[in-house]
């Protein structure tokens, strides 16, 4: 069936044939035509406003454009007329546990009434699709919404023990990107790009957070899908529950207790934001993007090859995200520098220090956090993306020259 480029662009991200996509549709809306003569009035008469989420059955697509949207509408009063349409598979079905406790949300699980609700949406009623925004102030300027069961809790606490940690005793989570996550949304059918030049160097992770180990801090790994375990002889005391132990309650638990979470792109540092929870953001491989108040983070450099030098802020900010990915880099003439143990290990002492109250800044660093930020509201194509977190100290004061 040729479609003209018009329809063709109104419909761009469906995923499978674009006639076929469109026949299937004509032929649901009849079917359910008669029950939308009641449905679409009823919406309307009860004021209902539909709220969109889940392009991508990735965790970051539910939370990241839910959470501040639903703490706007606590705050207004208006919380009882949103209907929420999960457009994917839940990512977490615990996450999605409690979110459902506040607001009524429909999924697969609900798929006629969601079809119905989305028809009804597009007849008359409206809807919004909601949209990530780091720099929403509602993010940590208002309470946390969700908390766990006595029974949960006792569930939790029991798996600590379990795995020796006691009760109360601080610990840290790390989760890393990893190409076997994406490569097993591939195979469910899902349209994602691994771009696996982006994942970071686990061993670094692991070298850095032994030193943690060793200052007494138990150290558990986080992930889903993930392909390959922790070396046991190189590294006995990291607590390897991703491999192990994973269930989608228990990472929740995990993330909401642990006294921070090291991440090197990945999405889980969502679900420590639904708590007001600090995340350390390593290997950051698009600088247009600014951690959540609070965090802190420290990026992947660019290299040059042909000069071999480093690329400066601007110079990186120019090149969008291209830079990280592999169809452009060859023309772009780069490579990604990942981030050294050294570089994570001090990003997790300042992480440490600033949860502690014993971190102390100078006017020097203060400083050069200004310069960074300056760069980014210059030279982005972004500019508003900033969620208020900072860069790791040491790493600007050991950076200074690509700050221009």
């Amino acid at each position: 069936m040729m479609i003209p480029a018009f329809i063709r662009n109104k419909f761009i991200g469906v995923q499978q044939p674009l006639g076929r996509w469109i026949v299937r549709h004509i032929l649901e809306l009849i079917v359910l035509a008669p029950l939308l003569i009641f449905v679409v009035p009823w919406l309307k008469f009860c004021k209902k406003e539909v709220l969109l989420i889940g392009e991508s059955p990735v965790i970051s697509r539910f939370i990241a454009p839910l959470e501040p949207e639903i703490r706007r509408r606590i705050v207004q009063g208006s919380l009882s007329r949103a209907i929420v349409l999960n457009l994917s598979v839940d990512a977490n079905s615990q996450v999605r546990k409690m979110y459902g406790e506040i607001v009524k949300i429909y999924g697969r699980e609900r798929r006629i009434r969601r079809r119905l609700i989305w028809w009804a949406s597009r007849l008359g009623v409206g809807y919004r699709l909601l949209t990530e925004d780091k720099s929403d102030l509602l993010w940590q300027g208002t309470p946390a919404l969700h908390g766990f069961s006595t029974p949960d809790n006792i569930q939790g606490q029991k798996f600590l023990s379990d795995v020796g940690i006691q009760s109360g005793d601080p610990f840290i989570c790390y989760a890393i990107r990893t190409e076997s996550y994406y490569l097993r949304l591939v195979e469910q059918g899902v349209t994602v790009k691994p771009r696996s030049v982006r994942n970071p160097n686990e061993d670094m992770y692991l070298t850095a957070l032994s030193r943690l180990i060793q200052n007494g801090l138990p150290v558990v790994r986080m992930g889903k899908d993930v392909e390959d375990a922790v070396d046991a002889k190189r590294y006995p005391d990291v607590i390897d529950y991703a491999r192990n132990y994973r269930t989608d309650y228990l990472d929740v638990f995990l993330l909401s207790h642990c006294k921070f979470l090291l991440v090197g792109n990945t999405g889980l540092f969502w679900v420590r934001a639904m708590f007001n929870k600090v995340t350390l953001h390593c290997d950051l491989y698009d600088i247009r993007h600014q951690v959540l108040t609070h965090d802190v983070m420290i990026f992947q450099k660019v290299l040059f090859t042909s000069e071999n030098r480093l690329a400066t802020v601007s110079e990186m900010l120019r090149m969008r995200s291209e830079y990280s990915d592999e169809r452009h880099q060859a023309r772009l003439g780069v490579e990604l520098v990942k981030n050294t143990a050294d570089e994570i290990f001090a990003a997790c002492e300042e992480m440490n220090a600033r949860i502690d109250g014993t971190w102390e800044t100078t006017a020097e660093d203060e400083e050069l956090q200004k310069r960074y930020l300056d760069l980014v509201i210059k030279y982005s194509d972004q500019p508003t993306w900033r969620g208020g977190g900072r860069v790791g100290t040491q790493f600007l004061r050991d950076n200074q020259d690509l700050l221009k």
